[in-house]
């Protein structure tokens, strides 16, 4: 894309403008007690030779204890509301954690784009997304959750790249997927009354197993490959959630195990699935045939607390916790303060920390009950009840099985600040701050920074990165003489002239210098555009040793 202030120069305007901006930007370094570590050329290939730059900051933050192994999930709902980018509203609630990603007329394969990238860069081990059944002949979608819609979160994180990276699970919400979806089947009205019947298997009164299998399950397998289902032993993870009295009725002399056992043998006979199930607490309570058919349970989490539970079922014992909740409604009062990311933390150091075997996190995408993890508009935290956009995914990542990647990938669009010289995004995708973002045609598509301009910036709040760190960039760009470079903690690495790529949409990864940090430390990270004229896709930080 174009400079926006420049649009094509001539040579004699670059040199000009240049000239005027390498004065400006040696005094303004030297302003901000920033070393100056020297401009260097990069070759067609993209390499650069510079000296390691030593940074000694950053912040040490805890994390993930050695040795535990258990792995780190989230429950993920995909409502109607949800997946259009709004209207964000739940009754008279007042909603706070509105997403940095604006889905605006984009459609659904952008926001699972997005989606899968935040879920990648959180470091979880699995997405529990929220199946709620669909009505036999409905289209598609039948309402939020329908598991039919599925082969959207398949198709984007193939498409990404991130194959072998995310797997997915089913969090079946038991209420909504067979006693609302009973209710509109037999009764055009949907609800929880009449209450469905777990005696009764084949749907002759208020019951029946082709709910929660033919209409719910069997199409999440369906649309969910082997290749991609997390698993327990060999075992595809499926949570179920309540099975309590305000939404069902005869659960125990066995009923409700006996649902499960269909489900398990339908599973077996049809896709050569054995489900591990983890269900809520309630299915064991009302039933006590469950322990012997359930693989282990949950016992949620309460408002205001306990705000983290660990339960123990068969010798294993799981995680529930939340990062926030917010439902002030009516007569209702429910709060779970955020605390600045304090509860979360606390949370997982309860849970993961905890030894707990799984541990699942509510709710990636909740909303509607103030209990969002995905990256946050970039506003104050009165606002958003987060200290900046990506600070519960930043939190998550601390706590997943790789808390200091060895390959770390940022996407430039996700930056948590920015300094920007015009006002509004230009290209009116993605985000609605001024940071501008438009859609790349890169390898694994996404969005990427254009119209740059000197003087402009990008920072990220909290970035793990731990001894020797090669750092890179994916760059396109047709002009010659375009300048970045990277300010981690105060410390300025060598400021890096940009090839001719080409084109505005003709990428090249290129070195971007190489830094030295303390084991196990957390950095401020500023892209400076030194000279403007370039866009940006993502960068990188390769830890070396």
């Amino acid at each position: 894309m174009q400079s926006r202030i420049f649009g094509t120069r001539t040579d004699a305007t670059h040199r000009k403008s240049r000239k005027r901006l390498i004065t400006f930007i040696a005094a303004g370094a030297a302003l901000a007690g920033l070393g100056v570590a020297g401009t260097v050329a990069v070759d067609s290939a993209g390499a650069a030779t510079t000296a390691t730059i030593v940074d000694t900051g950053g912040a040490t933050l805890s994390h993930r204890t050695a040795g535990k192994t258990g792995a780190l999930g989230v429950t993920f709902g995909f409502e109607t509301n949800t997946l259009a980018g709004g209207p964000y509203t739940n009754q008279s609630n007042l909603i706070q954690n509105y997403p940095l990603y604006s889905v605006g007329t984009a459609g659904t394969t952008k926001f699972w784009d997005d989606y899968v990238e935040e879920l990648v860069t959180a470091g979880v081990d699995f997405v529990a997304v929220d199946t709620r059944g669909y009505v036999p002949g409905s289209a598609i979608p039948n309402s939020g959750g329908d598991p039919r819609e599925l082969p959207q979160l398949v198709d984007a994180i193939n498409r990404g790249g991130y194959a072998g990276k995310l797997k997915i699970a089913a969090f079946d919400d038991t209420p909504a997927s067979m006693t609302d979806k009973k209710n509109q089947v037999k009764h055009n009205t949907g609800g929880y009354t009449p209450l469905f019947d777990m005696a009764d298997k084949t749907g002759a009164g208020e019951g029946g197993y082709q709910y929660l299998w033919d209409n719910d399950l069997k199409a999440f397998y369906q649309a969910v490959p082997d290749s991609m289902l997390y698993k327990v032993n060999g075992q595809a993870l499926v949570y179920l959630w309540s099975d309590n009295s305000f939404a069902f009725t005869n659960q125990g002399n066995g009923n409700s195990a006996a649902m499960l056992s269909y489900v398990r043998s339908q599973a077996q006979s049809t896709f050569g699935e054995n489900p591990y199930f983890n269900v809520d607490q309630s299915w064991v309570k009302n039933d006590s045939a469950v322990s012997s058919v359930a693989n282990s349970q949950n016992s949620w989490f309460g408002v205001p607390s306990p705000t983290y539970t660990n339960t123990t079922l068969n010798g294993v014992t799981t995680g529930a916790t939340v990062p926030s909740f917010h439902f002030v409604a009516g007569t209702s009062n429910m709060i779970i303060d955020p605390n600045h990311g304090n509860t979360l933390v606390s949370n997982l150091q309860a849970t993961i920390n905890a030894a707990d075997s799984i541990t699942l996190v509510e709710g990636f995408t909740d909303w509607s009950e103030g209990a969002a993890l995905w990256r946050t508009e970039n506003q104050p935290y009165s606002t958003t009840g987060r200290d900046y956009p990506s600070q519960d995914l930043n939190i998550m990542r601390r706590y997943s099985n790789t808390p200091f990647p060895t390959t770390l990938t940022v996407q430039a669009e996700t930056a948590d600040a920015v300094n920007d010289t015009t006002t509004g995004n230009a290209y009116g995708v993605y985000r609605t701050d001024n940071l501008d973002v438009q859609t790349t045609t890169d390898t694994n598509g996404g969005w990427n920074v254009g119209s740059t301009a000197s003087g402009e910036w990008q920072q990220w709040n909290e970035v793990p990165m731990q001894g020797t760190t090669d750092l890179k960039i994916r760059v396109a760009t047709p002009n010659a003489g375009a300048q970045i470079r990277f300010v981690i903690d105060g410390v300025a690495g060598p400021t890096i002239t940009v090839p001719n790529t080409g084109g505005w949409q003709t990428w090249q990864t290129i070195d971007a210098g190489t830094f030295q940090f303390n084991t196990g430390t957390y950095h401020t990270v500023q892209l400076q555009q030194v000279y403007g004229g370039q866009n940006i896709n993502w960068w990188q930080g390769l830890h070396l040793s």
